[in-house]
């Protein structure tokens, strides 16, 4: 069989200058590199180390997901120096630190600009592969990339329609179809292998906007993410091109471009066992840029979603390193449409998201289809973390209801506690006087209650809007509101004592039952999600503030809304236990019509 060489990623040079929340990102140095005018970065201090995010290489992926072997090293340098090439590992002696494996030690005198090339050994066996320039003088770093071998009868040619919704952000697509001319759209090799079709549901862009011949607008109107990913979709398949792969990404996202050359590759190389797997590209947070928010979610036992990893610091080794461990299959996991690259033979006619308007699609869609995942060190986006953003009418209508939906429908998630957390969210919400977040709840049971019909025919952009006039409004805090915050300790969690607690829990908070004593106390907690008894305990107004936009919304203790919130619920969960069984047989039935082609032809008019 015939091998080539291949650059499967390469050394960000430019991005070397990163400093604060991204300075170790790149490399790790005392002091920072600096351009000079023949085009070369000067290397500081006595030790340069790329075992990084950005800079390092993800060789036991490559290895385990890819045909990719006999790894190599090139760079472009001047000056006398030593190059160590290093393997990263988890200490297995030691979970928390980081074990480095020196594969040698090389030393240069390079008068001049020169090549070289480096061999990693044949039985590397680390997560990361990477190097260490050493100097006593300032070197010269013109650039680099690591390489790999092939066998190319094992590749496949990667076609990719890149799909991304897009409401009325005109911004954020010119800056990112700009980047991507001048980058992607321009490298000769890659270039005529992406498409990008936007799904315009503002019908605000128009084609020469953007000038740019690599991408597609198709005005749609608003029927949110899942309707215009799945319009995305369908226009994919009507493509004359034979695309292998469907690249979700989001509209106001910030990248890296080099990010599309490691996903080329990464498809291009893939083992044949893998390439029905999603690769799930990483969210990391436009307001820390060194702290992913996630890159596989878990629709966890409890009802809530969250990242499958911790939230790492992508500054530190450790992070770094622990970030690569292989992604153990889990049927609860999901891929954000942040980013996420699905194979074609998963995007079919029969099998287009459902038309949940927003939030909760591209979980119900990977469940769905038992999705297995690839992530990979520097395949990521920035993009606004979703914690300085709460919405009641978003987190305890849209997303609940979609819950219940996707519960009903897929068997193999029925140990997830849906309508339990819906339950105890709703306690909470009226424990602190939070009567709008507690109805939004019931409303999501109610609509669950009425059935596919009720989703099949749904208005999305009506019902957000609808929504959001029942949700609360947060105003700025006020000087007298301000007073009262402890910043120092607003996170402070404590449980009440014992006599406390029964008292707060038979009295609910002194709604069902007043207690003599009690009057006129104000409560500060935290707006959005947390519980926060010790903070709020026979209070008669609990001001809840939102510390990172600095504003708070009163929840007053209000004993007429309490009973007709507590008869509702009542009413709704005594339907629901009795309706359910039938309900879930209904929404079963009517899962394939919603996936498929007829039905969105139809909805998308």
């Amino acid at each position: 069989m015939a091998k080539e060489k291949t650059v499967l990623q390469h050394i960000l040079a430019e991005n070397m200058f990163e400093t604060g929340e991204m300075s170790k990102m790149c490399v790790r140095a005392e002091g920072r590199p600096y351009r000079l005018t023949d085009g070369g970065y000067a290397l500081p201090g006595e030790r340069v180390d790329f075992a990084t995010y950005f800079n390092g290489l993800s060789v036991e992926k490559w290895t385990s997901y890819t045909y990719a072997d006999t790894f190599s090293l090139e760079l472009e340098l001047k000056g006398n120096l030593e190059i160590e090439l290093t393997g990263i590992s988890m200490d297995p002696e030691d979970e928390y630190k980081t074990k480095k494996t020196s594969y040698g030690r090389f030393a240069y005198d390079l008068p001049e600009r020169t090549k070289i090339s480096l061999s990693y050994p044949a039985d590397m066996n680390c997560r990361i592969a990477a190097f260490e320039i050493h100097q006593e003088a300032p070197s010269v770093f013109y650039g680099g990339c690591y390489c790999a071998e092939v066998e190319t009868e094992n590749c496949i040619q990667p076609e990719i329609a890149m799909v991304t919704t897009t409401f009325k952000k005109e911004k954020y697509v010119r800056r990112n179809s700009d980047l991507l001319k001048e980058t992607l759209f321009s490298d000769p090799v890659l270039s005529s292998h992406f498409h990008w079709k936007l799904i315009d549901n503002g019908q605000t862009l128009k084609a020469e906007d953007l000038d740019n011949p690599f991408v597609s607008i198709y005005p749609n109107r608003n029927v949110g993410g899942s309707g215009g990913f799945s319009r995305g979709m369908i226009e994919t398949l009507k493509d004359p091109v034979d695309y292998t792969h469907v690249l979700l990404m989001d509209d106001d996202v910030l990248f890296w471009p080099e990010c599309f050359y490691r996903l080329y590759h990464l498809l291009r190389m893939c083992r044949e066992g893998c390439r029905d797997h999603v690769i799930s590209g990483a969210m990391l947070e436009i307001a820390q840029r060194n702290i992913q928010h996630e890159d596989v979610g878990m629709f966890r036992l409890s009802g809530e979603h969250g990242p499958v990893k911790p939230r790492y610091d992508l500054n530190l080794l450790e992070s770094v390193t622990a970030n690569e461990a292989l992604i153990t299959p889990d049927p609860h996991q999901y891929s954000g449409w942040w980013f996420c690259c699905l194979p074609s033979a998963m995007v079919r006619e029969d099998n287009l998201p459902l038309p949940f308007f927003i939030r909760g699609d591209d979980v119900e869609y990977s469940i769905r289809n038992h999705a297995k995942f690839i992530t990979m060190n520097g395949i990521c986006i920035w993009h606004e973390g979703f914690g300085t953003k709460f919405s009641g009418s978003m987190e305890f209508y849209q997303v609940h209801r979609n819950d219940l939906i996707l519960e009903a429908m897929h068997d193999h998630i029925k140990d997830v506690k849906v309508i339990e957390r819906i339950r105890d969210l709703f306690w909470q919400q009226i424990y602190k006087f939070d009567y709008k977040g507690a109805s939004l709840l019931l409303d999501a049971v109610e609509d669950y209650l009425k059935g596919p019909d009720f989703i099949r025919t749904l208005d999305g952009e009506k019902c957000m809007k609808d929504k959001k006039q029942e949700d609360n409004v947060t105003v700025p805090v006020t000087p007298q509101v301000r007073k009262l915050v402890r910043y120092d300790r607003f996170y402070d969690w404590q449980p009440l004592p014992r006599l406390k607690k029964l008292i707060y829990d038979y009295s609910c908070n002194g709604q069902k039952y007043p207690v003599p004593g009690a009057a006129g106390k104000a409560g500060v907690i935290p707006y959005g999600w947390g519980y926060y008894q010790n903070k709020m305990y026979l209070t008669d107004v609990n001001y809840a503030v939102d510390p990172v936009n600095d504003t708070y919304v009163a929840f007053k203790k209000d004993l007429g809304k309490y009973r007709a919130l507590t008869a509702r619920y009542n009413e709704l969960f005594g339907r629901y236990q009795a309706e359910n069984p039938k309900l879930t047989e209904a929404y079963k039935a009517a899962e394939k019509e919603m996936e498929s082609l007829d039905f969105w032809t139809e909805y998308l008019k």
